[in-house]
């Protein structure tokens, strides 16, 4: 006989979790304490540097004097920038950016192919604008520059004075090949085409042009960092046999006799090199280069050299040399940092050279030190500054 009958034993229920564990949450309490005093102590201990080398800047400096409405914001920036443990926090952050999404903690670094990096610009804008193409250069501006070029090189002139101009071309314009396959040209010519072919035009001002003299060195070495946004010795090497060529044919009756540029050797696995671009991605672990040519190893033999330093120290953008080879012209160069590995090799040619980290063109300056021959070189993202940075009107002579 079947039976029907289901078992009404009541099924066992677990006790209800707890809400409240009080041992825990004391403990997880202390330890969150502890980790923000700890921390938050570890502002106010020495540092040997003010830099913060995750985000390339100085820190925000303590406030000082008296109490004041900006007070506790200077404190709090302060604060911040010192907190324990915030810069390995941000390399952990920048490290997951760049390896697993390829994005630079620097919204102006352009991650390419094989390891190159890009400068976007100061503004992040110069790359679309001198290389893509995606934002106007107007022939009005260019005029502008070849305008203001052409009167630098007139009030030289008229005081007995040569002038070479030269545009060190931006690391796309020479090697394009390692960019994004998506940033493109988007233009047949680019405004460092157009300026070149306008001064040529003009005809009075020298210029050099180092577009392809860097393109076919290229094919026997590297001439610009693949982690910096610079050229390297190498490349600086080749830019200068090009310019004191055009500075002999400017001073046909001086002696000007190009000095053989000396390259330090390279040591494969010691001389190793992460640019300034590598630090600005926030993870420059993950960027280094053979440095082919080391120009720390020619900086540290100055005895090697004619040229010598002779101020104690740079004063406003300012550095003297003196070669006391017999017979030598005299020189100011206007430059920007492209010209760093260049003053070495230039300084050899001359007997009194002075490099003046300016885009304005000081004609009481110049009369006062009357060289033979003034060299202006800048790059090829900032060739519309000769425009915006006009020579002042030349001093009145007696």
């Amino acid at each position: 006989m079947r039976s029907d009958r289901v078992d009404s034993a009541p099924s066992r229920v677990p006790a209800e979790v707890p809400t409240r564990h009080p041992r825990r949450d004391r403990f997880f309490t202390v330890v969150f304490i502890v980790v923000l005093v700890v921390m938050g102590s570890l502002a106010f201990r020495p540092r040997a540097s003010a830099m913060l080398d995750a985000e390339n800047r100085t820190m925000a400096p303590w406030p000082a004097g008296a109490l004041t409405r900006l007070f506790p914001t200077a404190f709090e920036q302060a604060f911040a920038d010192r907190f324990g443990g915030r810069e390995a926090l941000l390399r952990w952050h920048n490290r997951v950016r760049v390896r697993l999404f390829g994005v630079p903690a620097a919204s102006n670094v352009l991650i390419g192919r094989d390891g190159w990096l890009y400068f976007m610009g100061e503004d992040g804008t110069s790359f679309d604008r001198y290389y893509r193409g995606m934002l106007p250069v107007s022939d009005a501006q260019l005029q502008a520059v070849v305008a203001e070029l052409a009167r630098r090189n007139a009030f030289l002139a008229a005081n007995g004075i040569a002038y070479v101009v030269t545009i060190a071309p931006d690391k796309s314009t020479i090697y394009p090949e390692h960019l994004p396959r998506w940033a493109t040209q988007l233009t047949a010519r680019t405004p460092l085409d157009r300026l070149i072919d306008a001064i040529r035009t003009e005809g009075s001002v020298r210029f050099v042009d180092l577009r392809e003299p860097l393109r076919a060195a290229k094919s026997r070495e590297r001439v610009y960092f693949a982690t910096d946004s610079h050229w390297n010795l190498l490349g600086a090497a080749v830019a200068y046999g090009e310019i004191i060529r055009e500075v002999a044919a400017a001073l046909p009756s001086q002696r000007v006799q190009m000095v053989p540029a000396a390259v330090p050797p390279y040591v494969p696995d010691v001389d190793v090199y992460r640019g300034d671009l590598a630090r600005l991605t926030g993870d420059p672990a993950s960027f280094s280069e053979p440095d082919f040519a080391p120009l720390g190893k020619l900086l540290a033999a100055p005895q090697t050299r004619c040229a010598k330093r002779t101020d104690a120290e740079q004063h406003n953008g300012f550095e003297w040399y003196a070669c006391d080879r017999p017979g030598l012209p005299r020189a100011i160069a206007y430059r920007d940092s492209m010209a760093i590995p260049l003053i070495p090799l230039l300084a050899e040619n001359f007997s009194r050279s002075i490099y003046v980290g300016s885009r304005q063109l000081d004609p009481a300056f110049v009369l006062r030190e009357h060289p033979d021959v003034v060299i202006e070189e800048m790059v090829e993202r900032s060739l519309l500054a000769p425009a915006a940075a006009a020579m002042a009107a030349a001093p009145a002579t007696r």
